[in-house]
């Protein structure tokens, strides 16, 4: 919770910082600027972001969910680069002022839409009294707090800085470098108890060699989320990427090799606990371990809920294909 509330302090003292200089870039101060000429700027800025917000939840939405930590880190950087062109952007030449405000704007659009997702998801997780509401609540105070004795801090600051870079980079440096050590810490800490790519990878893993199951804190220390490392496979592949037969009507999910590893595909309307079984079959052919697949599997999901895990549901990544025999 402290590392938090400081990341938002250092991210609203670094946010004056960089609106002062988008402000001197728009020409406020400059008896040569229109007023016309700003609004047509901020048009094509905000026109901008709204189309990168469109886009980006498109193609990375269901991301979010399984990589919830590392896309809440990426928004963090993202958004200091977005500030950090913000402070370059009174040494561009005018002609290119605008689309650089247009790239930045397209920045915190992916800012919105990765931290805000990412939140949400955390703040699920965070609700284990089934209280979420309640979690938002506190945690939208804790924020404003924060952003508030920022916004305090940087009044004081403004009156040193507004016209001294020599002040102005050091000081955004050490913000950007504790706001992101803030950010990083933060995800750290977070203990997932659902069962994305990497963390299911990593219970596999454990299970195959020492023939043991880690619990929720155990796996989240050994979880790589920057970079993250999952299996080859694909789940919800279309059956007409496979050479089989269409004999399995009995069959709620199938598993064949393809170009990239192995491909799954499940049928219509099968639920989460059926794409983790066959996520875990799928792990077993990669191994060539299928002789004792079965066996195995109801003694290792009877040890995962025993250590706490989530098996309710399934952030493996799967695409919305299934496919479905009418009799």
């Amino acid at each position: 919770s402290s590392g938090i509330n400081a990341e938002y302090g250092c991210s609203s003292l670094n946010g004056t910082l960089a609106s002062h200089a988008t402000f001197k870039g728009m020409g406020v101060g400059n008896a040569s600027a229109t007023a016309l000429g700003a609004t047509y700027t901020w048009i094509l800025k905000d026109g901008s972001g709204m189309i990168a917000n469109i886009l980006f939840a498109w193609s990375r939405g269901t991301q979010l969910d399984i990589d919830a930590k590392r896309w809440r880190l990426f928004a963090d950087v993202v958004n200091d680069l977005a500030m950090l062109i913000d402070l370059l952007s009174p040494l561009a030449p005018t002609l290119l002022f605008t689309p650089i405000m247009c790239f930045t704007t397209v920045l915190r659009s992916l800012v919105g839409v990765a931290g805000g997702c990412t939140r949400a998801t955390i703040k699920q997780h965070q609700a284990i009294a089934n209280n979420t509401a309640d979690v938002s609540a506190k945690d939208g105070s804790q924020e404003r707090l924060s952003s508030l004795i920022g916004l305090f801090l940087s009044m004081c600051l403004m009156g040193f800085v507004s016209d001294s870079p020599y002040l102005t980079w050091p000081i955004f440096l050490i913000l950007t470098l504790l706001h992101l050590y803030c950010n990083y810490k933060a995800c750290s800490c977070l203990v997932m108890c659902s069962l994305n790519p990497a963390r299911y990878k990593i219970l596999l893993d454990q299970w195959r060699v020492h023939g043991t199951v880690l619990n929720p804190e155990q796996v989240n220390k050994q979880e790589r989320f920057i970079t993250g490392r999952s299996l080859p496979v694909t789940l919800g592949a279309s059956l007409l990427d496979s050479s089989l037969s269409l004999e399995f009507k009995d069959r709620e999910y199938v598993i064949f090799n393809s170009k990239n590893g192995v491909s799954i595909a499940l049928r219509d309307g099968v639920d989460d606990s059926v794409i983790l079984d066959s996520y875990y079959h799928a792990y077993q052919q990669l191994n060539q371990l299928e002789g004792t697949a079965e066996k195995n599997y109801k003694e290792f999901k009877h040890r995962l809920e025993a250590e706490g895990w989530d098996l309710s549901f399934a952030p493996l990544g799967a695409t919305g294909i299934r496919y479905r025999i009418d009799n």
